[in-house]
Order: C-alpha cells, then structure tokens, then sequence
C-alpha cells in the first residue's frame, strides 16, 4: 500500500546524494559550538543544548512560526518538536491553551522542559519524548497538529539521533504520522507538515496520503535565508 513507485524516485534522485551530503554536514557542523548556548528566537530567549537540532543553523522555524494557522485559545501539538521552537514560541506568542511538544529525541525533551522552566509554563506547556504518537495520551485532542517533517528518503546512521531530524527511510515515520493523527482531532482540526518541496516535490508527498483519501495543498511558501523553498503543507480530505 505505501510503496512508491521506482519511477517517482527517480525523477527526484539526480541529486539526491548531493543534497544529503549537504544536510550531513549542516548537521555536524551545528554540533561544533560549546554547549549549553543561549539564543534568541523572534524576541524571545532560549537555551540550546548538545544533541538537539539547531535553529541557529537551520533558520526556516520562523516561517512556520509566523504562518502557520494558529488561533488563540487552540490547544496544538508540535509533532517533532526538535528544538522546541514552534510549540512555546507559539504558546508565548499566540496565548494557546494547551501545548504539547513531542519528539523521539531525549535530548530534545530535556532541552525543551529547560525553556519551558524558563518562561515557568508548565501548567500549559509539556514535552513528552515520542516516537510519533505512541506516548500522547489517548484521550488529548488537539486543533491543530504541526509536524516539521524529515525531507530526505535515506538509509543512515540510526545511533546519531541528529540525523533522524533528516532523514526519514522510507518516510516510514510520516507514514506512522499519517495513519495515527485522526485519533488526536478535535472537531475543526488542521493538520500542517513543514516540508521543502525543492527535496521531494509535491507530487510525491502527495502519494503518502491519497491512498487513504487525503490530499495535500500548499498553504504557505517560502524561500528561507539559504533560498532552499520552505512549504507549509495542509492535510486536507478528500471529497467523495
């Protein structure tokens, strides 16, 4: 059912290793700073630890914090949260309800409960380490579901949980995303996937989810600092 076809890949590996050798080394270079360091992030401060993806050195988390459909009052849940970034920076500048930032990496839970002490927001603001959707409560419901995705389809090294931001073989943990979202919505739900379609073009990204009658759209783009093109993408059904 979810097997992409070799001719859609092709159409897209021509430079396929070029561009993961490039977000290899984007990664390894991020780590090569003295940690813990302190940061600001759209006027607010910030603590990033070792082993946690960089926004310093990947800048694009300002165009989805900026653009994504956030109401007041919403309760979202920031789905490989990373640096946490767009969960509390949300929180503190959209006044939601309730945030939940989740991610398979330990380190990055432990970096973001360090900022969610900061701005002493626990009441409203958690971190729950995650593989996809496996520790979020059954029962939390959400408005709005963010997930800034993998983009690269790729055999790596699986002991580097860096890597993991990157990388997604077989994008079998969108796949997971996708089977498991619709038990986490409240009644109006949105579901947004921060995606670069310079990467792997829509067309493909599409066929992830037509399958089980779900489409993908454009909602915002944007080229970032490196002029690499930057998508929010929402999930939308498909009419009968």
């Amino acid at each position: 059912m979810w097997n992409i076809e070799e001719s859609h890949i092709q159409s897209v590996s021509w430079n396929k290793n070029f561009w993961y050798e490039v977000a290899k080394q984007a990664v390894d270079f991020s780590q090569e700073w003295e940690f813990p360091k302190e940061f600001q992030f759209e006027w607010y401060d910030f603590i990033l630890f070792k082993n946690v993806f960089s926004p310093i050195v990947f800048k694009w988390s300002s165009i989805y914090v900026n653009h994504l459909p956030i109401k007041e009052h919403q309760k979202l849940l920031d789905m490989w949260c990373g640096s946490w970034i767009i969960g509390i920076t949300a929180f503190l500048k959209y006044n939601l309800d309730k945030v939940v930032c989740a991610d398979i990496n330990q380190y990055a839970v432990d970096n973001t409960i360090e900022n969610i002490k900061i701005y002493n927001i626990s009441d409203k603001v958690k971190a729950v380490q995650s593989d996809v959707f496996s520790n979020i409560d059954d029962n939390e419901k959400f408005d709005l579901i963010f997930r800034n995705a993998p983009y690269f389809d790729s055999d790596f090294d699986k002991n580097n949980i860096l890597y993991w931001s990157m990388y997604d073989e077989n994008y079998e943990h969108i796949k997971k995303f996708i089977l498991e979202w619709q038990n986490h919505l409240e009644k109006w739900w949105r579901i947004m996937i921060g995606f670069s379609t310079d990467r792997f073009p829509l067309e493909h990204a599409r066929k992830l989810v037509n399958e089980i009658w779900y489409d993908l759209k454009i909602f915002y783009q944007e080229a970032d600092s490196k002029w690499i093109k930057q998508e929010i993408l929402e999930v939308v059904k498909i009419e009968n």
